[in-house]
């Protein structure tokens, strides 16, 4: 049985236009399964008892419909539909006036919390509760390695915040999409709709460190990468699609 939770759009979430920004989509992915997990005792809090966290590998997003307006509901939907040795995969679909208007699918890690070395699932007990339906959001998604490739090039950068900060105190991996997109010239962002993304996180950073958000554009694909101004470290390379 899917695991299923319903968030109203806050203000604080919208466009100019009052609509949901589309990549608040993820960050209510990311809540509902966190909910799930807190349901079969696998909250964080809980993994935290015997030194483990969890950890988001991969993350693939299509949106598929107009997203829905300040105020209004969306029901998410999620569900485990794999668990090899150390992966989890998870999948999700988001319903707006009961049509599907988003949908994704993830790679969750179960790791060692000192070090973030990833944990066999077979050597945690409460992995067995989570019931499988093999169903796939994204048929023949694939989590392959995001290759760069070249294009209109646009730069910024932001100093990680307090705030920015998650319950392992290094930047949430939510905040990495916006400070992927921020990078993107505004005429392009006004004038264009994301439907699609794909990122791969690949390293944490901290508290007062300077990341840069690089963006390289060729057409309506546009190649990101974001990465530690201190040390020069790869923090993770998205790829979007817009029209």
């Amino acid at each position: 049985m899917k695991f299923s939770r319903i968030y109203n759009v806050r203000s604080s979430e919208i466009t100019p236009e009052y609509k949901l920004k589309e990549f608040y989509i993820g960050m209510y992915f990311q809540e509902c399964f966190a909910e799930y997990m807190a349901s079969k005792g696998l909250a964080a809090y809980d993994l935290a008892k015997s030194g483990q966290t969890w950890l988001t590998s991969d993350v693939q997003i299509d949106y598929l419909q107009e997203m829905p307006f300040w105020r209004e509901p969306v029901e998410m939907q999620v569900w485990v539909r794999q668990i090899s040795a150390i992966r989890i995969y998870v999948d999700f679909e988001a319903i707006h006036k009961s049509s599907v208007i988003a949908r994704g699918s993830s790679i969750q890690l179960i790791a060692e919390k000192s070090t973030h070395h990833p944990i066999k699932n077979a050597t945690i007990a409460s992995i067995s509760s989570l019931s499988l339906i093999h169903e796939s959001a994204l048929p023949g998604v694939e989590f392959k390695k995001i290759d760069p490739f070249g294009g209109e090039y646009s730069k910024t950068s932001q100093v990680v915040r307090y705030d920015d900060l998650d319950f392992n105190m290094h930047l949430n991996n939510v905040k990495y999409v916006p400070r992927a997109l921020e990078s993107i010239p505004q005429e392009f962002r006004n004038s264009h709709t994301l439907k699609e993304y794909r990122i791969k996180f690949m390293r944490e950073t901290f508290f007062n460190n300077t990341v840069s958000s690089e963006a390289f554009r060729d057409g309506n694909r546009i190649f990101h990468r974001l990465a530690r101004v201190e040390d020069g470290v790869e923090l993770c390379r998205m790829e979007s699609l817009w029209e």
